[in-house]
This record gives structure tokens, sequence and C-alpha cells, in this order.
């Protein structure tokens, strides 16, 4: 195998393993609000929520180039919540 096709599966295979590690934060994430009261639980949204936006914001205010997949990470992130 050439070392172009060897990066190339390298990177799918780290891009695999982030995914999955993603999915494993966010389903962390969902299973610790699902065991707060809840009024908390709502108030925990609201602050992580508030949490994002202001991430997002400042990236921005950056221009950072990825503002755009972590608006539509978190998108994913609460759509899937409120299934």
């Amino acid at each position: 195998m050439a070392p172009f096709d060897q990066r190339i599966e390298f990177l799918e295979e780290r891009q695999e393993a982030l995914l999955m590690q993603n999915k494993v934060l966010a389903t962390a994430l969902k299973g610790l609000l699902r065991a707060l009261p809840a009024d908390l639980a709502e108030l925990a949204i609201k602050s992580i929520r508030e949490a994002f936006d202001n991430e997002l914001a400042e990236l921005q205010y950056e221009e950072n180039p990825q503002a755009d997949l972590f608006h539509d990470a978190t998108y994913d992130f609460f759509h899937e919540r409120e299934h």
C-alpha cells in the first residue's frame, strides 16, 4: 500500500474513533441530564445552550473556519435531545 493510501486509511480510522468518542460524551451528558430533577435539568440545558451560544459567538468573532461545524454539531446535539 502506498504511503498516501496508508495516510488516508489512518485518517479515516481516526475520524471514526473521534466520532465514537463524541457519541460517548454526548450519551454521558444526556444520561446526566436525565438523572437530574426536571427543574435542574431545564436549568442545566439552558446553561449549556448559553455556553454553546457564547462559544459560537467567539468562533464567529475570530472568523474561525470551524464556526459552522460547531453550529451544526450543536444543532444536532439539541435536535437529538428533543426527540
